[in-house]
């Protein structure tokens, strides 16, 4: 799985720069400039902890690492699950896409933060 989550990180990183640059040149009016500058910011952010998740999971490959394993994907899903619902409900939002449904941007902060502390319990799950 770790070279999948590595995959899924290096898609997801384009993706952020991508992002950055149409809100750097296409949104216009300051007050939408910074919830786009937000949802990239932890695009990119939350792209890089997917990618260090991903290469622990390839490094500990054989490891005696069930619970560790069990919750470093659960972490990586919730990175995932939480750009989509967090940062891509910003952008949906001021790029006129469609409106976001109330608490779709919410319930991607919650899987960040889920993202995180399951990345602390997997991380005390590793051992050689």
């Amino acid at each position: 799985m770790g070279r999948f989550w590595i995959f899924i990180a290096a898609v997801l990183g384009a993706l952020s720069v991508a992002a950055g640059a149409i809100g750097a040149h296409e949104v216009t009016a300051d007050a939408s400039r910074q919830p786009f500058a937000t949802a990239s910011v932890y695009h990119t952010m939350h792209s890089l902890a997917l990618l260090g998740v991903g290469v622990v999971l390839f490094i500990s490959q054989g490891w005696r690492t069930h619970v560790g394993t069990i919750f470093l994907n659960l972490a990586a899903l919730l990175f995932v699950a939480g750009i989509i619902l967090f940062s891509g409900g910003i952008y949906a939002r001021h790029a006129e896409i469609f409106a976001t449904p109330f608490g779709v941007v919410p319930a991607g902060g919650v899987a960040l933060i889920g993202g995180w502390l399951a990345l602390a319990i997997g991380a005390l799950g590793l051992r050689r």
